[in-house]
């Protein structure tokens, strides 16, 4: 299971995240961004497959 912090730092760094919610502001939405908050994140999935890249590249950093 993915925690919620790595999803966040994965949609921190991810090019793809657009937020399910543009209705927010961008200070709000930049505190709540994490894969759950973003509209190419599907059923668990990154539907834009981007999600495992960043994860890999956080780790080695």
């Amino acid at each position: 299971m993915i925690s919620n912090e790595l999803k966040a730092r994965i949609a921190q760094n991810c090019p793809g995240y657009t937020s399910r919610n543009s209705s927010f502001m961008s200070s709000v939405t930049e505190l709540a961004q994490s894969c759950d908050n973003c509209a190419n994140y599907v059923r668990g999935k990154c539907v834009k497959r981007l999600f495992d890249s960043i994860k890999e590249d956080i780790r080695k950093n």
